[in-house]
């Protein structure tokens, strides 16, 4: 491959970069504009669309993130679903890595509580914790900044659920969660990115079968 052709990639890649970072930009400010009301309201709805999927009903453990600012709230989400039986994980981040370990977690004992952890994004802290089996997670839960209708999710930048999800639990089924504000026609992908199997917001579910 010559010279020219390589720094013809590298200006392109460049460039999807920079709008990747710049549309993470104006996802987030977007966001942050719903007010909490409708946050909240919305978030219960997300909820209850969740707990009513067919595919939940078959999954015996769950991979749920930590809601995080102006993210869909996931607490409510997380205490239901442990009073279905379910096996509720959160993730604690490795940033030397980039890696997420699914912390098992039980709300009903009395030593529960979560704290500040990487960019004071709420994790599991306390002595004790059990790092369950990723192999074994049925579903993982995760947030995003942007989503789009052909199954692609913008995230932070971190790549930090990629990673996990390529790596640690690729027989996991995928989830996204998100408020239909969140939700455009295309992101520009790239090869790294692991695609949703299902996108639950307040408006609609969108399912993508696995290939």
């Amino acid at each position: 491959m010559s010279g020219y052709v390589v720094s013809a990639l590298n200006n392109l890649l460049q460039k999807r970069e920079a709008m990747r970072s710049s549309l993470r930009a104006l996802a987030r400010k977007n966001r942050d504009e719903l007010e909490l009301k409708e946050r909240i309201q919305a978030s219960l709805a997300i909820g209850e669309r969740v707990c009513a999927l067919p595919e939940l009903s078959q999954a015996k453990s769950i991979f749920l993130y930590c809601a995080f600012r102006s993210e869909v709230e996931t607490e409510n989400l997380s205490r239901t679903l442990q009073e279905m039986g379910k096996i509720i994980c959160f993730p604690q981040a490795v940033p030397a890595t980039r890696d997420l370990l699914p912390i098992q977690w039980d709300w009903r004992k009395p030593d529960s509580c979560l704290k500040p952890g990487y960019r004071g994004i709420p994790e599991p802290q306390q002595p004790g914790c059990v790092v369950f089996p990723p192999e074994e997670l049925d579903m993982v839960i995760m947030p995003g900044l942007l989503f789009d209708r052909n199954g692609n999710r913008l995230g932070y930048g971190g790549g930090y659920y990629d990673r996990f999800l390529a790596n640690k639990a690729p027989q996991a089924l995928r989830v996204g969660l998100g408020f239909s504000s969140q939700l455009t026609i295309s992101i520009p992908a790239q090869a790294h990115d692991m695609r949703l199997d299902i996108l639950v917001t307040e408006a609609e579910i969108l399912r993508w079968p696995k290939k």
